[in-house]
């Protein structure tokens, strides 16, 4: 049998719930039942009766609670779920627009009425983060390794938990909502939410337009920030001594070669590569200009091809081989 050590509670949080700091008379009992893989004492901990039910309940899942800060946030996650249109209320509505809002009908009268105050009170439940752990004026070792999802001040299980929650907090459109998150990532959640609560009403077909436009600018960002990662990875080149190169009655300008020797494209595979980098990279000489200055360097890069002709008749080819 167990035995359980009570914690010390702070005399202002007397008959408070460590959880979620509603009023408590009774202590839950961790771990709920014996198990290997406890990573401190067994504790006794205030506990109001909606969260011991909650604690109670997490002894049956697939993977029980480590650590009562494991079982603290389990605790948590399950009361933000089931109080999610609560919490949701906050985001919606200010308190100064619930009070000056009309209308109309008895249970619109009565939303009004208690909106606010049902708000806070999951707000203060979801944000109550307990107190230290003493037990008989001994500070508790216990190490928080609880992994978590933070986004907006809140702590939640896992991200699948956390785009749970605001499908629910929120009433987001669960279909757009869900795509956006695929294509964005947890990276970028913060804009996912953002799109989401713009485009809450939306039909299917227009959930595609929208999902299909952020599609195509998340491409774009990611080809910007490769490329912008690829010119800080630019090889130094002294542009000073490259040369001109006239091949056959082509002009390869000094410009053109260096651009591709600080990007190591010493090769047609390479340059067929990098070939959209370069045209974006020179639009502001127009489509001929730019055709021209690539066609030269395809020219120079397949006379390269012959080593002698590398060795005897280019100018640049000590830059090349450092």
């Amino acid at each position: 049998m167990l035995n359980y050590a009570s914690i010390d509670v702070p005399f202002n949080l007397r008959h408070s719930c460590w959880f979620c700091g509603e009023p408590s008379h009774q202590e839950l009992t961790f771990p709920i039942q014996e198990s290997d893989y406890i990573t401190h004492i067994p504790l006794a901990i205030p506990a109001c009766d909606e969260c011991r039910t909650i604690a109670k309940g997490t002894a049956n899942v697939m993977r029980a609670p480590e650590s009562i800060y494991d079982l603290k946030l389990q605790v948590k996650n399950a009361l933000m779920k089931r109080y999610a249109k609560h919490l949701g209320i906050g985001a919606n509505w200010t308190k100064e627009e619930l009070e000056e809002t009309t209308l109309d009908g008895t249970a619109f009268k009565g939303f009004t009425d208690s909106a606010w105050a049902m708000y806070e009170i999951a707000k203060q439940r979801a944000d109550f983060n307990g107190w230290d752990l003493y037990v008989d004026g001994m500070e508790l070792d216990i190490l928080d390794d609880t992994y978590a999802f933070e986004f907006e001040g809140k702590k939640f299980a896992s991200f699948d938990s956390a785009v749970e929650f605001f499908l629910r907090a929120e009433s987001l459109n669960k279909y757009l909502f869900e795509g956006l998150v695929g294509i964005l990532g947890q990276g970028r959640f913060a804009y996912a939410l953002k799109i989401g609560r713009l485009y809450t009403g939306v039909s299917r077909r227009e959930a595609n337009e929208i999902l299909e436009e952020i599609a195509t600018q998340e491409a774009d960002r990611k080809q910007m920030l490769s490329q912008e990662k690829l010119h800080n990875n630019l090889k130094r080149v002294d542009a000073e001594r490259i040369s001109e190169v006239e091949i056959d009655g082509v002009s390869v300008p000094a410009e053109a070669i260096g651009w591709a020797m600080s990007r190591s494209i010493n090769n047609l595979e390479k340059l067929e590569q990098s070939e959209d980098a370069f045209f974006e990279q020179h639009e502001h000489l127009g489509g001929v200009g730019a055709f021209h200055l690539f066609n030269g360097l395809q020219v120079y890069l397949h006379a390269r091809t012959n080593i002698d002709w590398a060795r005897e008749q280019d100018p640049n080819h000590e830059l090349w081989i450092k």
